[in-house]
């Protein structure tokens, strides 16, 4: 890993972060997507644009995948160094609650995970981690809660996948203390690494959503997989669970239908 690169990384999300606090303060441009409940704003593009242009500016060969599409050279093999950026993740948070909402972003070598980092915006917490070398918040190491089982648990994720009982999600509904949703991945990913949840299920994370989180699971000697115990792709769509590995075991079997 190189170091230099990390240090800049943490400056740029400073800023960005920075930027963004700022900016509640303001009136910013939004826009649909795909509906009411699916938000960009000038300033998701703004920040990945900033991103863009650092990357590019000191790291010309690297490839990047971005939620906005910003970088205008397309990605078509995993090959090399690629970065996974969400700029703002939990864009609605952002816009109705002006808070819970995070930047992640996930550094990867021929698809495997290197390093990642989430910045919880509102609280200034900036979680790095670079794979085996463990996991920091505000560059201190990360101890997490320990947590035994599901049963004795809390768990997270988008409250439809648990109600409309995608991937037999339910069985972990019913196990756990209690469900949470944050309404967004950043935080959720978060939740798992402290060890106030036991685990995080989503039924579909685009590689921008798991990027990060990937990484910093695998700092910490989490499993990250699909629900059918397979590696995720940095290029694709995919359910994903993300626990430690005695929980991550656990839930696997209660998914099986």
């Amino acid at each position: 890993m190189d170091y230099q690169l990390d240090f800049r990384i943490k400056l740029w999300m400073e800023e960005v972060a920075e930027r963004l606090r700022e900016s509640l303060n303001q009136k910013v441009e939004i826009q649909e997507k795909q509906g009411a409940a699916d938000l960009v704003t000038e300033m998701d593009r703004w920040a990945e644009t900033y991103f863009v242009e650092k990357i590019t500016t000191y790291y010309p060969d690297h490839q990047i995948i971005g939620e906005e599409g910003i970088s205008d050279t397309p990605v078509t093999s995993t090959k090399g160094i690629t970065w996974l950026i969400d700029p703002i993740d939990g864009t609605l948070n952002y816009v109705k609650e002006k808070n819970h909402f995070g930047i992640m972003v996930g550094i990867f070598e021929d698809g495997v995970p290197v390093a990642g980092y989430i910045y919880d915006v509102m609280n200034h917490d900036l979680y790095s981690g670079i794979v085996s070398e463990g996991v920091f918040l505000n560059n201190k190491p990360l101890t997490p809660i320990q947590v035994d089982s599901i049963s004795s648990s809390l768990v997270v994720g988008n409250v439809g996948n648990y109600v409309e009982n995608r991937y037999n999600l339910q069985a972990i509904h019913h196990l756990a203390l209690g469900t949470r949703s944050y309404g967004a991945a950043a935080l959720e990913i978060i939740a798992v690494l402290r060890g106030e949840v036991c685990l995080y299920a989503s039924s579909g994370l685009n590689p921008w959503d798991f990027g990060a989180g990937y990484a910093l699971c695998k700092a910490l000697g989490f499993e990250v997989t699909t629900f059918t115990n397979e590696p995720l792709n940095i290029m694709e769509k995919s359910p994903v669970i993300f626990a430690p590995k005695h929980i991550h075991a656990e839930a696997l079997k209660l998914l099986e239908v």
